[in-house]
């Protein structure tokens, strides 16, 4: 055998195999639920998790299985939310204004410094550590860290903490982001 024979022989079993691999695949893509495929289609895929799901493809996978509302995905807008009740057998007609819902003014604890004793419970129960100050002397909030959970607020042995709202403009977007467990304990 020839060393051009074996070049060409190891060719043909390459694409052999490589062919052999390509239509495997086909096969195993067309396996995956097809309407799951179509939904995640539909969806912005950029997996903020503002629907309460990790990512698209899981919000596509819980509306295939009817196990999530057609309008969770508020990037989406209210015609995607109609393209997704379409294709999952519901009717939605809601005209939901989620651009109000998305750019809503976030709330955020502030904390009345005159009121303050610094007793710094409040930072030690804040989850984000948005809370700064020491022991004795007067407490603020980082307002771009705060995530507005209120576990300051019912701390506060002083009742000096009270939830605001932010002015409307860009740096404030409300991303609204759900944990997931909270969003499938709500189902």
């Amino acid at each position: 055998m020839s060393a051009l024979d074996f070049i060409i022989q190891m060719s043909l079993t390459l694409f052999g195999v490589g062919f052999f691999l390509s239509l495997l695949s086909t096969l195993v893509d067309k396996k995956t639920n097809s309407a799951e495929k179509r939904l995640e289609n539909l969806l912005p895929g950029i997996n903020c998790g503002q629907c309460g799901y990790p990512g698209c493809a899981s919000y596509a996978k819980a509306l295939a299985n009817k196990e999530a509302p057609v309008n969770l995905c508020k990037p989406a807008g209210a015609e995607v939310a109609k393209q997704l009740g379409a294709l999952v057998g519901e009717n939605y007609t809601n005209d939901d204004d989620f651009e109000e819902q998305l750019f809503a003014p976030r709330k955020v604890a502030y904390i009345h410094e005159t009121q303050c004793t610094g007793c710094g419970k409040c930072k030690r129960k804040c989850p984000v550590d948005a809370i700064a100050g020491v022991i004795k002397e007067t407490h603020i909030v980082d307002h771009e860290i705060c995530i507005g959970c209120d576990e300051c607020i019912n701390t506060c042995p002083e009742k000096c903490i009270e939830k605001i709202t932010l002015e409307r403009d860009l740096s404030n977007f409300n991303w609204n982001i759900y944990n997931v467990i909270q969003n499938k304990s709500r189902n």
